[in-house]
């Protein structure tokens, strides 16, 4: 008997030592610079979406870049991996989907790393809503707490990650893919998604609940930045017209005037010490607004074959890269030119803009309703819509718990801590 669980023991260790050897050595989700075997790993068929974390995760401890890119799948489409003349270096660290607990505990990881001197955060709707926490991935990476060594060995042990890897192998044997994420932003496919987002969008905010204990706990995660001098902008992504009226027609465009307004309260309450190397002009902490129906968001959509497609849009909720660095142009004080006029294509908000900027949008939104030649269209499918209402996605609502906060609280209190011992 005592001889049968003996070998029943070794052959269970050495089925999980050859499970999560070959989970390692594919790295699906490609955290190891070295893994890259041709005709086993060398394209990395799944690597997005849930592998987003892992690679954020380690690539966080990791990166020597002096700046680095938060947010949603529109900061990581919408912005490229690096920009090779950044001073210090540029690093896109997005995660597709992710909301405020992810990128709080992301910021908190960041502030750990000393090479990171300033931070971009990409801000959005789905941030803010009661969506759930993470994805599952998240608790197998650094993000979570734990050292790159437990991540490693979690990910290698893990069961999604090993349907990953094997995939990965089959795709890589037989030319295979992730087709619908690889050609979703077909030129063949644009126009389409064009017109299909509205519905999907006007369906979500239909459906939206605000939970504004994330806005809070999104600044204590960029608290653990300040700390540590590292110069934060907050920005809110620019999206089509299209959607933006989607925001308007299903009554939740005072939420996201309520976003702004809790924003700025919790940003100005900050007194952060100077940023020890800033990449911007202007203070440690800012809080940018690239939304509000402006000209580069009016643009025609792309025609029927593809031929001609929007410069700026991939579709109407994510944006091209060639934005996003007018993005950064704007706040880093450069002249830009419409469609990216500085008069309404990113505002500072402040305590004493805030107000003025949104009556400043509700003015622009009236002038595209009356003369821009795709409103009568979009307006119809809205109509649409309004008489008869799509669904709403049946989902629970997830809200943030002390736990949740009480958890980032340590890993920023400890942050702090240490910040304000070595400015001594």
């Amino acid at each position: 008997m005592k001889g049968y669980a003996v070998r029943l023991v070794l052959t269970l260790a050495a089925w999980l030592i050859l499970f999560g050897s070959f989970t390692f050595i594919v790295d699906p989700y490609h955290v190891n610079a070295w893994s890259g075997i041709p005709g086993v790993n060398e394209r990395r068929t799944r690597a997005h979406a849930d592998g987003y974390r892992v690679a954020v995760g380690h690539g966080l401890v990791e990166t020597q870049a002096g700046t680095l890119l938060f947010g949603s799948s529109r900061s990581h489409d919408g912005f490229p991996d690096n920009i090779p003349d950044w001073p210090g270096g540029f690093e896109n660290m997005a995660m597709g989907g992710t909301n405020a607990f992810e990128l709080a505990n992301a910021a908190a990881l960041a502030a750990e790393n000393d090479h990171v001197e300033c931070a971009i955060i990409g801000l959005d709707l789905r941030e803010f809503g009661d969506y759930p926490r993470a994805d599952a991935t998240y608790w197998l990476t650094p993000l979570a707490g734990g050292s790159q060594l437990q991540s490693h060995i979690q990910t290698s042990l893990s069961l999604d990650a090993f349907a990953r890897a094997l995939q990965t192998v089959i795709d890589n044997a037989t030319g295979g893919s992730d087709v619908d994420w690889e050609t979703a932003y077909a030129p063949e496919n644009s126009r389409d998604r064009f017109d299909r987002e509205l519905a999907k969008r006007y369906r979500s905010y239909l459906g939206y609940v605000y939970d504004p204990e994330r806005s809070e706990f999104v600044l204590r995660g960029i608290d653990a930045l300040l700390a540590r001098g590292v110069q934060v902008r907050v920005f809110i992504h620019p999206i089509h017209s299209r959607i933006e009226e989607a925001r308007w027609r299903t009554g939740i465009d005072d939420i996201e005037l309520q976003i702004r307004r809790d924003l700025v309260r919790l940003a100005e309450a900050r007194t952060p010490p100077p940023s020890r190397s800033p990449c911007f002009p202007g203070e440690a902490l800012e809080v940018w607004d690239f939304a509000g129906f402006s000209e580069v968001s009016q643009s025609a959509p792309p025609s029927h074959s593809g031929e001609v497609l929007n410069p700026w849009y991939y579709e109407p909720s994510h944006y091209r890269p060639a934005l996003g660095l007018v993005i950064l142009d704007r706040m880093l004080g450069e002249e830009t030119e419409a469609p990216v006029a500085p008069e309404q294509f990113g505002v500072r908000l402040t305590a004493e803009t805030l107000e003025q900027h949104w009556a400043d949008v509700t003015a622009r939104r009236d002038e595209w309703l009356e003369n821009d030649e795709w409103a009568a269209w979009v307006t119809g499918q809205y109509d649409i819509m309004d008489a008869d209402p799509p669904s709403i996605e049946e989902r629970p609502h997830v809200f943030l718990n002390r736990d949740d906060f009480n958890s980032l609280e340590r890993r920023v209190s400890r942050i702090e801590a240490q910040a304000a011992a070595e400015n001594e």
